[in-house]
């Protein structure tokens, strides 16, 4: 279990977070130009968000994919000093648990090893 601590504060940008579940065709937009790896999408409800590529199958110049994973784009909102435990990391991003048990993804520029 690897503990991290948050060295800046975080608040999302987006009170609705995109999800998906595997399976689900998604409609593909641009790609991230500040952290690579990230694609936008709009999900089947209309809900736009940034996605990991990692998790969309689709052709090059295609403007839809198929989600490979399920995927909540849920950022925690973080003070300077909060511990969180890592979960899983992607494209610069960390997917933690804080200390309420929310589950949501942090920059990982944002954290630290404790």
């Amino acid at each position: 279990m690897t503990k991290l601590i948050s060295i800046t504060e975080h608040k999302s940008n987006y009170p609705t977070p995109i999800t998906f579940s595997f399976g689900d065709t998604v409609t593909l937009g641009k790609l991230d130009t500040e952290y690579a790896g990230w694609i936008r999408v709009t999900t089947f409800d209309g809900n736009v968000g940034w996605a990991p590529i990692q998790y969309i199958d689709f052709e090059m110049g295609s403007s839809v994919g198929i989600a490979t994973h399920n995927y909540s784009a849920r950022e925690l909102d973080t003070i300077v000093g909060e511990i969180v435990i890592l979960i899983h990391e992607l494209n610069d991003w960390f997917l933690v648990r804080n200390e309420q048990g929310l589950v949501g993804w942090l920059p990982a520029k944002t954290l630290t090893t404790v």
